[in-house]
């Protein structure tokens, strides 16, 4: 076999295919920081430093440091054992560890609030939607895909009611259709960067949905198969949330939590909502990239790759 002609061949596939390769990708985190008090603040070049103020999930090469009055408590990914961080201390991660610069660090004891394995591994998995397409030229940015399509199964409940989908155009209008004979007319949102629909008046339990999509001559998509939504009763979510409320403030463990219920549109608004007040967590971007990717929410999905892959260049 001709090595150097496949080579070629293989970076020609993957032009014409219009995917960037991407950047390095991190691996899962390696601890994370709970309690935290007073001053904290964390590096990925020992240089700038960002402070942290809630739960933070930390990678290799990332430093923490803490003021007078600073602390938390470290949880290690590999070992599961806890470490009270003292104040005026100093920590570097490493790719398995966590080692003392300076401070204190107490010895490792177990702790029963691990981080769960099922975190890393979907961390590990969402990696592979972090590849972006080349830039679209001016033509390819004028088509538009009407075929919208929607989440295979999903759970909505009284306090997270809304179904989502991807906005096609911004001349298109929306049909939504549930249980074969409720129709739902929506208007074409130009701006609207998604679809949402807020569901009421429907009994617990399993329906079946689609969305179809028209332009101003009539219907121009229609899903071959229906989706179907789960309406979970209010005692269902009150056992839910109550769950949640026991997790703090750790946003990715809550997320965990709604995505096990299949209440994936809930988590992707958490992810929303996190990443808004916390633009600087680039590194566990890849969760809420993949959220897009379950709820077929491409354009996001892309536009997140985007900023994730731009801040794996950066070493703030």
């Amino acid at each position: 076999m001709n090595f150097k002609l496949f080579g070629v061949g293989i970076v020609l596939m993957s032009v014409l295919m219009g995917f960037n390769s991407p950047s390095e990708a991190r691996e899962p985190p390696v601890a994370k920081l709970v309690q935290v008090t007073g001053s904290v603040e964390y590096s990925r070049n020992g240089t700038s430093w960002r402070p942290v103020t809630r739960t933070k999930y930390l990678f290799s090469g990332y430093q923490i440091k803490t003021g007078e009055d600073g602390g938390g408590k470290l949880i290690s990914q590999t070992t599961g054992m806890a470490q009270e961080l003292g104040a005026n201390s100093e920590i570097s991660v490493t790719d398995m560890d966590i080692a003392l610069v300076s401070g204190s660090l107490s010895e490792p004891i177990e702790d029963s609030s691990t981080i769960f394995q099922g975190l890393s591994n979907k961390f590990a998995k969402a990696q592979r939607y972090t590849t972006v397409r080349r830039s679209v030229t001016k033509t390819d940015d004028q088509v538009c895909d009407s075929k919208v399509r929607t989440i295979r199964s999903v759970a909505v409940s009284s306090a997270h009611p809304d179904l989502v989908w991807r906005n096609a155009c911004p001349e298109y209008s929306y049909r939504l259709v549930i249980d074969g004979d409720q129709i739902h007319e929506i208007a074409a949102a130009s701006n609207a960067e998604m679809m949402r629909f807020s569901v009421e008046g429907t009994a617990e339990g399993e329906h079946s949905y689609r969305v179809e999509v028209l332009d101003v001559d009539g219907t121009v998509y229609i899903p071959r198969k229906d989706s179907t939504f789960t309406w979970i009763s209010d005692d269902s979510e009150a056992k839910i949330l109550a769950n949640i409320d026991g997790l703090g403030d750790d946003a990715f463990m809550v997320t965990n939590m709604l995505e096990t219920n299949e209440m994936y549109v809930a988590a992707m608004d958490i992810y929303r909502d996190y990443f808004t007040e916390n633009p600087d967590d680039n590194d566990m971007r890849p969760l809420l990239i993949q959220s897009y990717q379950g709820l077929k929410l491409s354009n996001l999905r892309e536009n997140e790759a985007r900023l994730y892959n731009a801040s794996l260049e950066e070493n703030f």
